[in-house]
């Protein structure tokens, strides 16, 4: 659907396994040209409407696919779309690897490197690239300024927090929640979930959210050693279902990477603890 004039939100197919939102992809079209942001599953039916909804809204020519990170949900759609459109692929280099092997499969190659602070002009509309590694290490976002619109993939979610799994980095995550609370957007298009329209605020609330957890995690500690199912049964007792289980530890073994980093935990024999 159209969200405003030129952005367009493609959100086609399933939650993830932990429940999760079906991903969303957006369509950015300017005068003379349009660019797809993430490019959603790899699945005939999410495909053909994919295909299906540029070709109704009648968006000018598709230049490019733009996978905003390495997870399937997000970057798993492209080969298809590239096909199909014959549009280039674009990625950062820190998850190039893990495009082209997985999600492309070794059948197609991507054109373009995005390393961060590249423009691209699609007429009247101008797309800003920032490097926002976290939730993982080549994960990037979009800012377009005339319309004061922030593209976060997975790094700002609407109405859930981010993993931040093993191939991702807590302290960068932070860093990068900074980097796009001082852009000073309008709105923030997520990932998953709805828009945001405080984006200001809403990012205070994740970074606050994170410290609040990482003072849970020390005042667990604070009892005594413990293991990454341990500190996640107590931090998250009420909160996970099982299916989301695996999450949980993951979040804590990033809080416990960022600690061990900063020289207040350490691991042990049987776990963690202060140190």
């Amino acid at each position: 659907m159209e969200l405003e004039p030129g952005i367009h939100q493609l959100t086609f197919g399933r939650q993830s396994s932990a429940g999760i939102a079906a991903p969303n992809a957006f369509l950015v079209c300017g005068t003379d040209a349009s660019l797809l942001l993430d490019t959603g599953w790899d699945d005939e039916a999410d495909h053909q409407a994919r295909l299906a909804y540029i070709r109704d809204v009648g968006a000018p020519p598709l230049v490019e696919l733009v996978m905003m990170h390495r997870h399937p949900d997000h970057a798993g759609g492209a080969l298809r779309l590239h096909r199909d459109t014959g549009a280039p692929m674009s990625c950062h280099p820190l998850d190039l690897d893990a495009i082209e092997q997985t999600q492309l499969r070794g059948q197609a190659k991507v054109a373009r490197l995005l390393r961060g602070g590249e423009t691209m002009d699609l007429g009247g509309v101008t797309l800003q690239v920032l490097h926002t590694p976290g939730h993982t290490p080549g994960c990037l976002a979009v800012y377009v300024p005339e319309r004061g619109a922030l593209f976060t993939t997975d790094t700002v979610l609407g109405g859930s927090t981010t993993a931040i799994g093993d191939n991702g980095d807590l302290v960068q995550y932070l860093q990068s929640l900074d980097t796009l609370r001082g852009i000073g957007a309008r709105t923030i298009y997520p990932g998953h979930g709805e828009l945001v329209a405080d984006p200001d605020s809403y990012i205070g609330a994740l970074i606050e959210h994170r410290r609040h957890r990482e003072e849970q995690l020390l005042n667990e500690l604070a009892q005594g050693t413990r293991t990454v199912t341990q500190i996640a049964g107590v931090l998250y007792r009420d909160l996970i279902p099982p299916r989301r289980r695996a999450l949980a530890d993951g979040q804590v073994r990033s809080g416990l990477r960022k600690l061990i980093g900063e020289g207040k935990v350490r691991a042990v024999e049987d776990g963690y603890a202060l140190a």
